[in-house]
């Protein structure tokens, strides 16, 4: 075996962690062991030197010919993983890249000056293995299941012909009788169907329609789902969600029956033993199955199918089984905050979960109806009525407030925006820990609701040493200019004497902005301020509009606008957009400024938004507001509120309104992402109260 390894000049070879490549040898007669605990170790350190975070080197091109040997040689155990690894080396994002790895576009987002040396090896790397990719063809049959399953995956992602590729695991998989083989086989038809689609679509339709309605194992009916979903998804039978729903009943049947005893994995100091490990102890303390984990695979092909997934999801809610119920909330999260849901029901769902006798579901239910925040209003008298099942029940101990159960109703009822939730602030805020998210808190309920909160926040103010840099006081500070509580100016302006710290300088500042003209008595301590030679620049813009706010003396102002609107950093260029549109018509002398900081282009949509608040005029800034739509989805919600402020004058940009409101995803899920990730819902749900602004600003109907 591995004969010509020694003519191998090793040495002049590198990779992750040395120059010299000469421990690499060990490494492939290591994966050669008899030994599986020799050969996970050998792999963690392939994984680790040779392949390190996807990096490829001139000693993992020298490596390809000998993994294939190994690979291919039935008297070594473990070839699976050396397959894997081959599939790794030559096309390392697959897991986050669906596309085809010979696309060019597939490559398209590399730096090739930055990484000119990866690039180099890679692409040799991946030639090679791609031109004997024929290899795999042959380990389609191999006698070790974990062979035939890597295989199967390889072949569809690496053989240069989808087509043939695909007729190979077609005739593969009847003859497949290993459970998870059978999975990766579905699973490569469907992947060399999405690499071939005029060609394969319909076969691959056609065939993992019959795997759907011939097999029973529920594991390969799952997989079939969510591979039909991803090739082809036009061909999912109408009753998707109920035949998931019914697989996962028939899955939970069967896992009551006495499972035959596993192969136990090595146990090694390395990293590949530690994740197996992790996964597996996750897997455990959510009482989760295989079956779960393919429901989320066909959530994630299911995408904006929320036709399916919604029902599919009240469906698990609903679940008679506990540990369904517990990871359908967390699919609850992902789900409703990052697409949005044309009716109530989901919610609803989610929400009943609070009347589970399970404290840890209820908490969870309530972290994720945080998430939701006003999305979740419909379900504010579950909520009330959770708070109350309290009123006879111990508090958890040792508990910090904003972590017990109570403590996050408290606040879901706040961020819903139910002001029945203030009188319960009110004395709460007297004995807890300042929220991180107070002013987030005020903004939701809104000022007038929350305004019999401020004589509380102005007392816990009140009792802060004014001199100590407390992230207590940027919160109240903050809260109390959003509140525009005026009997709190004087403390404020104490408070702004005494600060050092930048946050409650800006915390102050921005209150002050906040009360306007009625802030005057402050009026002495910014001036002050202002004529402080020793102001950064960014405190200077936070100063001005301060003065500005409480003066009116644009004069006053502009240069200091002017100098930081030439910044190209953010800190300063921002604040000072945001001041300038404050100003009004009354800043119309800055129009050449804002062009210029618009030509510039780091400036985003503020500038030309800023141009239009002090000209009125949409003919230039209109243009630039359409473009970053279309590149900067992030920043929409901003943008749709300036849209809105235009009027009827914001027309052109009803095409970009209507597709936003036809859209079922949130703004901020605006590319494919997996792992636990939760969206900005708020923010979501804003740009859509002002995208159908603009739309009756015009004339014209929201449906939704």
């Amino acid at each position: 075996m591995f004969r010509g390894i020694e003519d191998v000049d090793w040495a002049s070879l590198g990779h992750a962690y040395t120059e010299s490549a000469t421990d690499v040898p060990d490494l492939l007669w290591g994966l050669a062991s008899d030994d599986s605990e020799r050969r996970e170790i050998a792999l963690d350190g392939m994984y680790g030197a040779v392949l390190h975070q996807g990096t490829v080197y001139d000693s993992t091109v020298a490596c390809v010919p000998f993994l294939f040997e190994l690979a291919a040689n039935r008297a070594v155990a473990g070839r699976g993983a050396v397959v894997g690894l081959l599939h790794s080396i030559a096309d390392p994002f697959s897991d986050e890249d669906p596309g085809d790895p010979e696309d060019t576009e597939y490559w398209s987002g590399f730096d090739e000056e930055l990484h000119e040396d990866w690039e180099r090896h890679f692409f040799v790397a991946r030639d090679l293995i791609r031109a004997r990719a024929g290899d795999f063809l042959d380990l389609l049959g191999d006698p070790d299941p974990g062979v035939r399953a890597a295989a199967s995956t390889a072949l569809a992602r690496l053989h240069p012909d989808p087509v043939r590729a695909f007729a190979a695991l077609r005739d593969r998989l009847p003859a497949e009788s290993d459970p998870s083989a059978a999975r990766s086989v579905v699973g490569a038809l469907a992947t060399a169907a999405v690499r071939e689609p005029s060609r394969l679509e319909a076969a691959a339709a056609q065939l993992l329609r019959s795997v759907l309605s011939e097999t029973t194992d529920p594991g390969l009916r799952m997989t079939a789902l969510a591979h039909l979903a991803r090739c082809a998804p036009g061909a999912l039978p109408e009753d998707t969600a109920r035949t998931a729903l019914d697989v996962m009943r028939v899955s939970q049947e069967a896992a009551r029956a006495e499972e035959p005893p596993k192969v136990p994995a090595p146990r090694t100091d390395t990293m590949i033993s530690y994740l197996r490990e992790l996964k597996e102890e996750h897997r455990r303390a959510l009482g989760l199955e295989e079956a779960d984990e393919l429901l989320e695979e066909l959530h994630t092909q299911l995408g904006d199918r929320i036709d399916i997934r919604l029902p599919l999801l009240v469906g698990m809610l609903d679940s008679p089984d506990r540990n369904r119920r517990s990871h359908a909330v967390t699919m609850a999260g992902m789900l409703l905050s990052g697409w949005r849901v044309p009716d109530d029901e989901p919610v609803m769902a989610l929400a009943r979960l609070l009347r589970d006798d399970e404290l840890s579901l209820q908490k969870s239910v309530l972290s994720e109806l945080c998430h939701l925040g006003p999305a979740a209003r419909c379900a504010s008298e579950e909520v009330v009525a959770y708070i109350q099942s309290w009123d006879d029940r111990p508090l958890e101990e040792d508990t910090p407030f904003r972590r017990m159960a109570l403590g996050m109703a408290y606040e879901l009822l706040t961020l819903q925006g139910d002001s029945r939730i203030v009188p319960a602030l009110g004395h709460l805020l007297t004995v807890v820990a300042i929220p991180e998210q107070l002013v987030r808190w005020i903004e939701a309920l809104g000022p007038e609701a929350a305004a019999p909160l401020a004589p509380v926040l102005h007392d816990r103010l009140a009792a802060l040493d004014p001199g100590s840099q407390d992230e207590d006081a940027d919160r109240l500070a903050a809260a109390l200019g959003v509140l525009r509580h005026t009997p709190s100016l004087p403390l404020l302006a104490r408070l702004l004497d005494h600060a050092e710290y930048g946050r409650t300088r800006a915390a102050v500042l921005g209150a002050f902005a906040h009360c306007g003209p009625a802030a005057a008595e402050a009026l002495p301590v910014v001036r002050r301020m202002w004529e402080d030679g020793t102001l950064r620049d960014q405190d200077r813009v936070l100063v001005a509009r301060a003065l500005w706010s409480l003066t009116g003396d644009t004069e006053a102002v502009l240069p200091v606008i002017r100098e930081n609107l030439r910044s190209d950093h953010w800190l300063r260029w921002r604040p000072a957009l945001e001041l300038a549109g404050a100003l009004g018509r009354s800043g119309a002398v800055l129009a050449p400024d804002l062009r210029a900081a618009i030509a510039e282009g780091h400036t985003g949509f503020q500038a030309a938004a800023a141009l239009w608040q002090v000209t009125g005029e949409t003919e230039e800034a209109l243009p630039v507001l359409l473009e970053q739509w279309r590149t900067t989805p992030a920043r929409r919600p901003d943008m749709a509120a300036c849209l809105a402020g235009m009027g009827p004058a914001a027309a052109p940009a009803l095409p970009l309104i209507r597709a936003e409101l036809s859209s079922p995803r949130r703004h901020s899920n605006d590319r494919p992402r997996r792992g636990n990730i939760r969206y900005d819902v708020a923010s979501d749900e804003a740009l859509l109260a002002d995208c159908r602004r603009v739309l009756a600003a015009c004339g014209e109907r929201s449906s939704g």
